[in-house]
């Protein structure tokens, strides 16, 4: 009988039931049970999901306003315009003090050959770092040339090369445009809205007065040829349209005339 109790002792504990617990065994420690995960409810998990996405939409909006302010500064530091009119700003003063004013540096050529043959006369040039190409020519997208007077600054002149890059002859129209059309005492902008033109040249004058030059092109239907014009525009010191004209211009008779026949 005790051989039997022994072999039912050593089959008890060889089956692993001494692993379970017993109850009422002073000497036995009892693991604690692990927490049971509580399912969220609809409520939460609709809570959390609207947390992702106002966290996600919260990072695109940075990564847009990032960008933004990126394209702006890069934007800001190509703006010829802006160069021209804070110079402008100084003229009647020293050409140091404008520039430092403007904070431009000057220089005292054109890093295109193009531009120093044509613009031979004036005093300093800044430029676009950015270029462009016009009938195959390389230029800068913009540059600004500027006179003085016994170191005083005359005036300042704009140039948008940029804008002829698809065509020499100027931005392209459906049909001519009647300057005549836009009214005198508006500010540029409004000329500008009116005619749907933007600037080729800007030249800021002593006195505050300013000239601006537009090109354009259309088909003429009769001819069945290209017709070439620009629109000059100048403005009282206030800012404001005092006198508009346009002019046609023929630039392939220039191109196409001999040498005896254009110095002549």
């Amino acid at each position: 009988m005790a051989k039997n109790k022994e072999l039912d002792m050593e089959e008890y504990f060889n089956e692993g039931l001494a692993e379970k617990t017993e109850p009422n065994n002073p000497f036995e420690v009892l693991e604690p049970e692990p927490p049971r995960k509580k399912k969220a409810s609809g409520k939460k998990m609709k809570a959390m999901k609207r947390k992702r996405i106002l966290i996600v939409a919260a990072a695109a909006l940075l990564l847009v306003l990032i960008l933004a302010i990126a394209l702006l500064i890069a934007k800001r530091r190509n703006d010829g315009a802006r160069y021209a009119r804070k110079l402008a700003s100084g003229i009647g003063q020293q050409i140091t003090a404008a520039q430092k004013s403007a904070g431009v540096t000057l220089a005292q050529e054109s890093e295109y050959a193009t531009l120093n043959t044509l613009y031979a006369s004036f005093q300093g040039i800044t430029e676009s770092r950015k270029s462009c190409h016009i009938e195959g020519v390389k230029l800068p997208q913009w540059a600004i040339f500027c006179n003085t007077d016994a170191e005083e600054l005359t005036n300042v002149t704009y140039y948008n090369y940029a804008l002829l890059e698809d065509s020499i002859f100027g931005t392209k129209r459906k049909s001519y445009l009647d300057p005549n059309l836009v009214s005198l005492g508006v500010p540029a902008a409004q000329v500008e809205e009116q005619l749907d033109l933007k600037p080729y040249r800007i030249q800021y004058l002593q006195g505050k007065q300013e000239l601006r030059e537009y090109r354009y092109c259309y088909k003429d239907g009769n001819s069945d040829e290209i017709a070439a014009y620009v629109i000059t525009a100048t403005l009282d010191e206030a800012g404001m349209l005092k006198e508009i004209r346009d002019v046609r211009r023929n630039y392939i008779g220039t191109l196409l005339a001999s040498p005896a026949a254009t110095e002549s």
